[in-house]
């Protein structure tokens, strides 16, 4: 963790951590006020040699799909692809394998950075990726560009895994429609109108939230504060991903809000949602970008 944690960009206030080795992943992100430094994300925890590194990350990519997919694998237009289980021991995959796999520092100055990260015969999905990380004096800019590197037609979703700091301290304001009710293992079922829509709208505190739930119908943007630090976040994403999934593990110091591209396991047939749904297809070559912003009052 000591060498990762070396590259760093800083502009005005905020500092920058970027772990190219843990999938991209980023190591800090937070606000320095006189003496004091205040996280927005958490900071990287030491690596856990039993688990993938970017899990102890600040943050971290999810793609070529967000979420888990059931049994590490699916079928798309007569060609099976599988995944491989990283999250033993469940019994499904996570997250995709953009964040388990190294990516390349191809531009680094003061205030901004970009990674690649090729396509590999040895993937399940023959795509490439490209970030782009951009640090203003009050805005976190990432730019991801995921293009379809093989001979067929390929289902790519994108999304962020942000781990907010201070929970006790945050509030969330955000639309949030539906919500999604899951089983004991995390995975869909059916999705309702959501209790919590006003509440959210309005702005309510993070802790009595549930631990895990998933929404859908999201409007794109969200705002998260720390009233007493006096210092709030607005997460937009460009083009508005409709898809979020919330964590608030008991006993931590910190919460998932999780924009995502598509539902989980939305590769697989759900009652009223077929198969891929808001999957972005591509043809061979074809490319895709998205962008997520964070705007930072302090």
């Amino acid at each position: 963790m000591a060498a990762l944690s070396r590259i760093l960009l800083r502009s005005g206030a905020l500092t920058l951590g970027i772990a190219p080795e843990w999938g991209a992943a980023l190591t800090r992100f937070d606000v320095r006020r006189g003496e004091a430094t205040l996280p927005i994300l958490r900071p990287a925890r030491e690596r856990d040699a039993a688990r993938p590194p970017a899990l102890q990350a600040s943050s971290f990519a999810m793609l070529p799909y967000c979420g888990r997919l059931r049994g590490g694998e699916f079928q798309f237009e007569g060609r099976r692809y599988r995944f491989p289980l990283n999250a033993l021991p469940e019994r499904h995959s996570s997250h995709g394998d953009g964040w388990t796999r190294p990516w390349e520092l191809t531009q680094l100055d003061r205030s901004s950075a970009s990674l690649s990260l090729p396509a590999s015969s040895d993937a399940p999905l023959p795509y490439s990726a490209h970030q782009r990380i951009e640090l203003q004096p009050h805005q976190l800019r990432i730019t991801f560009t995921l293009a379809n590197e093989g001979p067929d037609r390929l289902p790519l979703g994108i999304g962020l895994h942000p781990y907010f700091a201070q929970r006790e301290l945050a509030q969330l304001q955000a639309d949030l429609p539906q919500r999604w009710q899951w089983d004991d293992e995390y995975m869909p079922l059916s999705s309702a109108t959501n209790p919590e829509r006003e509440a959210l709208r309005r702005g309510r505190p993070i802790h009595g939230l549930p631990a895990a739930c998933e929404y859908a119908g999201w409007d794109g943007e969200a705002l998260i504060r720390w009233p007493s630090l006096n210092l709030e976040v607005r997460l937009s994403t460009l083009p508005r991903l409709k898809h979020v999934v919330l964590w608030v593990p008991k006993r931590q110091d910190f919460f998932c809000f999780e924009p995502s591209s598509h539902a989980t396991d939305a590769l697989h047939a759900q009652p009223g949602h077929a198969a891929a749904e808001d999957f972005i297809v591509l043809e061979p070559q074809a490319r895709l970008d998205q962008r997520f912003e964070f705007n930072v009052a302090y």
